[in-house]
């Protein structure tokens, strides 16, 4: 592993354990077993874990810049992406400061919840994003069953809280050549939220084989409604519609690009193509 990739995957582990920690204190939040005193003394601390938790977003820009030398406008995107996530943090510090010593009542709760849900998910999403970037670069393929790696997939569906849609999964080919399967599914499930935030109501995702053997994902609309169930030999493959992120897609190209894969958005984001 290359010095960049020891500096990324440790900056990556510091980003991580910070947005861990807010998760953490939204549960505190959301749990009316935490009384106003204990929740008192918890803020001091959250808000400390603050200034770090932006430190460690600087150094992964960096070690991101590292990583994608080649690439100046991948790590344009992800600079910007990270610099949303910082002011994100330095939103919720803000919030924190101002009730420190303060009696937290019902109604201060309630707005603190609102701020921490919105600001957790965020930089979780972030997160992920970025995470992507830190797949192997390798030219190693090894052959998975695009349905057995479904079924082993976490469905989007089970992380509480989720707006989740669904595609119908049209597979032409059973046995897929990949260098990183989690990379690809990752993929998968951003290209699938931006056709709907494009307006695509009944997305589909097509699975074929390329010309050279490798295959090749297209994410569009389908082109009749078709019933998303749990049919015998039906393939559906969920995603998380949130918010679109700053740069979004330009990091998804990015991460496709330094993992060797295309991806190309096209039709106003209404379609999606991931060729390995």
């Amino acid at each position: 592993m290359s010095r960049a990739s020891d500096a990324l995957t440790i900056a990556r582990g510091e980003v991580r354990d910070g947005v861990a920690a807010i998760e953490h204190f939204l549960q505190v939040l959301a749990s009316r077993r935490v009384g106003s005193r204990m929740l008192a003394r918890t803020l001091p601390e959250m808000a400390a874990g603050c200034e770090p938790l932006q430190g460690a977003l600087g150094t992964l820009a960096d070690a991101v810049a590292l990583e994608l030398a080649d690439d100046p406008d991948g790590v344009a995107a992800v600079r910007e992406l990270l610099a949303h996530a910082d002011a994100r943090v330095a939103e919720l510090f803000a919030a924190l400061a101002a009730h420190e010593g303060e009696a937290i009542d019902a109604r201060v709760r309630l707005a603190l919840e609102a701020i921490v849900r919105r600001v957790a998910g965020e930089l979780g999403a972030v997160v992920r994003l970025v995470e992507m970037l830190g797949a192997p670069v390798t030219s190693e393929t090894t052959a998975i069953d695009f349905a057995d790696a479904l079924s082993a997939r976490r469905s989007a569906a089970a992380r509480p809280g989720a707006t989740v849609v669904h595609a119908a999964v049209e597979q032409h080919t059973t046995e897929l050549c990949v260098g990183d399967a989690r990379l690809v599914l990752e993929l998968l499930e951003l290209s699938l939220a931006t056709v709907v935030r494009a307006g695509v109501g009944t997305p589909r995702i097509v699975v074929e084989s390329g010309p050279e053997g490798f295959p090749i994902f297209t994410v569009e609309a389908a082109r009749e409604k078709i019933a998303v169930g749990n049919g015998a030999g039906r393939l559906v493959f969920d995603a998380v519609l949130g918010d679109e992120l700053p740069r979004e897609a330009e990091v998804m190209r990015a991460a496709a690009r330094h993992a060797g894969i295309s991806l190309t958005i096209e039709s106003g984001g209404r379609k999606v193509t991931i060729a390995l």
